[in-house]
């Protein structure tokens, strides 16, 4: 499926991209975006780039997506999270993570500490560690 983000690629550097996600994973849940909010969390993520404690060091290969203030409908939900979620739920997302599996350490955030999710996209895949925060 085809999404439009802004991605962060670097210092200052934040560019609107379309891109096709990939196919979700058992444990991975595709989800449509609503309703986002800008923070200066983000203002300071987009400036800092890979020095911000939440964003990964490899951001410039793998730019992330901002936004992690944000809301919205689960389209495609993997087997793993079937029992809990389906198509049509609304949900909103917790702000940042204390994940020990995330992928800069212990802290991450759904908005720019991942590849694809964060808030100011059309589509999104919601990890496996979004949902074990409950």
């Amino acid at each position: 499926m085809k999404t439009k983000a802004v991605r962060l690629h670097g210092k200052d550097d934040l560019r609107l991209d379309e891109f096709e996600l990939p196919a979700i994973k058992e444990n991975e849940i595709l989800a449509k975006v609503v309703s986002d909010s800008i923070c200066m969390s983000s203002y300071k993520a987009a400036h800092q780039a890979d020095t911000h404690k939440r964003v990964p060091r490899d951001v410039a290969e793998k730019p992330t997506i901002i936004g992690h203030e944000f809301a919205g409908e689960i389209i495609e939900v993997g087997a793993k999270w079937q029992g809990q979620f389906k198509a049509g739920d609304k949900f909103s997302i917790q702000p940042a993570l204390f994940y020990e599996g995330g992928p800069v350490g212990v802290m991450s955030a759904p908005g720019y500490s991942y590849q694809f999710i964060g808030g100011d996209a059309t589509y999104i895949i919601i990890p496996n560690e979004v949902m074990e925060q409950g």
